[in-house]
């Protein structure tokens, strides 16, 4: 996965900065005043070297108290509210760890004094590759994990009032919301609890007139209004009208780093079926919408997963005498594709069902990634 390092070694001394051999970024200078300070726009920095056609942010940031009396370091994510103080001694490093990091301001502590800033840019998975160099830097990501599944809407209800979010006890936890008479909801149905950038996947244990009790507890205030009704099983029949599962970001971009994919079945397969069914006429399509369109991949048989993902494992038949199938198609990592597919504002990506699936007892796929 194709990411870019840059490196912010700052000595604040009349300001000059330049490429290093291996394609760091540097800047130098001093804090000359016993009271002076300086204000670093990271984020502005990184977007500028970057060029990446969108606004970047800083993930990790280290800073190194170079000279010989303390420092104080400040760091904000809105721009405009920072966060308390550190004194960071002589010769002492401190690691920043913030999603979505804008602006660090170091503060001179009674005397003058040096600092060097490493800051390292969110872009494109968990490398960071330093051009035409054969170093490879791995950073983990502290952004928010995706874990969804491909689902179609099949209605919508609306919540009363907003949602109590759950407490940190086994007393406290939240199984239950309002829905407003008429919401249609029945035992088994899924469901999605829609916020700002943000929602809740649940199946639906008991619904009655207006209290709805469904199977995990509910993780955030999500405010009345629209929520979704949705269907994760593919097992549906497409052949006259193609059936579309989709993922979306929110606001947040998010990187989808791969898929799994399961079917449960009630007869053994192998290669040459699609689950247990015989081979597709037009086969599971998988697309990405993003300003333009392009269908990546179509199954039609078991062997397809195995020919474009490789991972592929058959499952003994269980207690109900049901067989299962999963594969497993990764496009992050260095032994990959080494990029990952970013949705961002009205991208998608898609299963699109062209065939009868009826006859599998469930296939459902997941995306896995993270937000930017």
């Amino acid at each position: 996965m194709k990411r870019l390092l840059i490196v912010l070694c700052i000595l604040w001394a009349p300001t000059c900065y330049g490429f290093d051999p291996n394609g760091l970024v540097t800047y130098e200078g001093d804090i000359s005043s016993a009271s002076g300070y300086v204000i670093l726009d990271v984020s502005q920095d990184l977007t500028d070297k970057i060029d990446s056609g969108r606004t970047e942010y800083a993930t990790f940031i280290n800073v190194y108290n170079a000279g010989k009396y303390n420092l104080c370091v400040e760091s904000n994510i809105n721009g405009s509210t920072w966060t308390d103080p550190e004194e960071l001694g002589a010769k002492a490093n401190r690691e920043i760890t913030s999603t979505g990091l804008k602006k660090v301001r170091l503060s001179a502590n009674g005397n003058p004094t040096t600092y060097k800033i490493s800051a390292y840019s969110s872009y494109m998975g968990n490398s960071r590759f330093t051009p035409g160099d054969k170093q490879v830097f791995i950073v983990d990501n502290d952004t928010e994990i995706i874990d969804n599944f491909f689902a179609e809407t099949l209605g919508n209800f609306l919540v009363a009032q907003d949602t109590v979010a759950s407490g940190l006890t086994a007393a406290t936890l939240v199984y239950t919301f309002e829905a407003v008479v008429g919401h249609g909801l029945l035992a088994g149905d899924e469901v999605l609890l829609i916020a700002t950038d943000r929602s809740l996947y649940a199946v639906v244990i008991t619904a009655g007139t207006t209290t709805i009790e469904i199977d995990r507890p509910i993780d955030f205030v999500y405010p009345a209004g629209i929520g979704l009704e949705i269907n994760t099983n593919m097992a549906v029949d497409g052949s006259v009208t193609p059936r579309i599962f989709k993922l979306r970001a929110g606001i947040t971009p998010i990187f989808l780093r791969r898929s799994i994919l399961t079917m449960i079945t009630e007869d053994e397969a192998d290669d040459t079926t699609f689950g247990d069914l015989p081979e597709l006429t037009r086969g599971l399509v998988f697309r990405y919408v993003n300003g333009i369109q392009k269908t990546q991949y179509n199954w039609k048989k078991n062997g397809d997963f195995a020919q474009w993902a490789f991972d592929l494992s058959y499952t003994p038949a269980n207690k109900k005498s049901e067989y299962g199938v999963r594969t497993r198609l990764t496009w992050g990592g260095l032994d990959k594709h080494g990029v990952v597919y970013e949705l961002e504002g009205d991208a998608e990506a898609q299963y699109v069902v062209q065939d009868d699936l009826t006859g599998l007892v469930e296939i459902r796929a997941v995306a896995e990634g993270n937000k930017r």
